[in-house]
């Protein structure tokens, strides 16, 4: 199987999180919310076309493979992928304007690096654990 374009679309992912912590680094929230909001959602963006592609054609492989721990790691990790699905969108559902963000000032650098790290453990753990699996 040729994960190539699954970890272009991991590094494209990658790079839409680096600019997210970044910006939400600089202390103005007034002045970075607009940009941090445009970031949210081309990273919901990207992560529609990743999972839409992993639903489709990539865990159906994994999942009527011959090999029994490949299945078991592709059902597993496609379970907990749609709980990380349903709180991402629940966030860019709360924060996807830079009104939203400053009416939930004090919430949102925390939730925002809760989903970010989420999300990064979640690529890591594909890329270390299930792509590994079919090299």
């Amino acid at each position: 199987m040729e994960l190539k374009h699954y970890m272009e679309q991991h590094e494209r992912i990658k790079e839409e999180l680096n600019i997210l912590k970044t910006l939400c680094k600089k202390p103005d929230l007034e002045q970075t919310a607009a940009e941090i909001a445009l970031h949210i959602n081309s990273l919901a963006g990207k992560l529609k076309i990743h999972l839409s592609f992993e639903d489709q054609y990539l865990y159906p492989s994994f999942l009527h493979s011959s090999d029994s721990r490949l299945v078991t790691m592709a059902d597993e990790y496609q379970k907990e992928m749609g709980n990380l699905l349903a709180v991402f969108t629940g966030f860019k559902d709360k924060y996807n304007t830079k009104l939203k963000i400053l009416s939930e000032k004090a919430f949102f650098y925390g939730e925002a690096d809760k989903i970010i790290r989420a999300i990064e453990t979640r690529m890591q753990k594909e890329e270390k654990g299930l792509y590994q699996q079919v090299k």
